[in-house]
């Protein structure tokens, strides 16, 4: 049954925007700035995902700083043909933005900026040992998000590969992996995937009941696969419904927004969640993050 994308007669995407979208944009900007620079080198793929990401973000037309840089990049790619004086030449450019930024933020604004900076990364499909330091160095250098979603699981992640001093090509592509599920970042697409969380539909919860409780879960899960949630959550005494409906007490949602994913199975749950809480029923919108919290295995990932 199709259900209406309308709340209080207004659009879903509406009803939940951001209030602060151009603060959000604006530090996913610097996020992604620092992100494809992180390597110290700047190449075709990267340059065509930022142009990409420029031109999808209305928020920041107005700002001189980025009509500057959107402006360049336009110049750049004019010609079909990206010279590597070119390519210099924007690197600078995207360095003196980055560094004139004032980093005094709030943590909300650094988890936006790290979105972008592993978007930034992950914008070429290619994961190089800079790239994986100077990750680790940005989260070294902002300590406040450090237990905050997705920092705290990239963390301990970073922690095992970086132990022994050496990189092997596994880890290598297993943190990539874990970057473009984060950020849903398709190098091969021809548009830009990079969007806000769905914690936006979270609820704030003091405690997960979990034994006796059912549960449902949609998209993808950066901890493990659907299945292996699943069996943490029926060891833990859970019941798991694959659809969501009035028995549901929780829908744990797994992963990060892309741009279509309201018209996806995995909007759709959150939707018919939204729609029964309306009707009364006590059905609750967790993260995966969240689910962890209480699971006490946040640092086992």
């Amino acid at each position: 049954m199709e259900i209406s994308k309308q709340l209080d007669s207004e659009a879903l995407t509406q009803a939940f925007s951001f209030s602060d979208l151009k603060q959000r944009a604006f530090y996913g900007l610097r996020g992604i700035l620092s992100g494809i620079v992180a390597d110290q080198k700047l190449n075709e793929k990267e340059l065509l995902f930022l142009d990409a990401w420029l031109q999808s973000q209305q928020s920041l037309s107005d700002d001189e700083e980025v009509l500057r840089i959107l402006t360049r990049v336009g110049e750049v790619l004019a010609d079909g043909h990206i010279s590597p004086a070119e390519l210099v030449q924007m690197q600078t450019l995207i360095e003196a933005f980055v560094r004139e930024q004032d980093d005094e933020v709030n943590s909300k604004a650094q988890v936006n900026e790290l979105l972008g900076f592993l978007s930034g990364v992950a914008s070429d499909g290619v994961l190089n040992d800079r790239e994986v330091e100077g990750l680790s160095s940005w989260l070294d250098q902002h300590q406040d998000v450090r237990t905050a979603w997705p920092a705290c699981v990239l963390i301990d992640r970073l922690d095992v590969i970086l132990e022994d001093g050496f990189i092997s090509e596994e880890e290598r592509e297993d943190l990539l992996q874990t970057l473009q599920r984060i950020t849903a970042t398709d190098a091969g697409a021809s548009g830009v995937r990079y969007e806000a969380s769905t914690e936006v539909w979270e609820d704030q919860v003091d405690s997960v009941d979990i034994e006796g409780r059912t549960f449902c879960l949609t998209g993808d899960f950066v901890s493990g696969d659907r299945n292996h949630v699943d069996t943490m959550l029926r060891l833990k005494g859970a019941d798991l419904s694959p659809n969501v409906n009035k028995q549901v007490d929780y829908l744990v949602i797994g992963t990060l927004a892309s741009r279509d994913w309201l018209y996806t199975s995995h909007g759709r749950k959150i939707e018919k969640a939204l729609l029964l809480k309306r009707e009364g029923c006590t059905i609750q919108i967790i993260t995966e993050r969240t689910l962890l919290k209480f699971l006490g295995a946040v640092n086992r990932f």
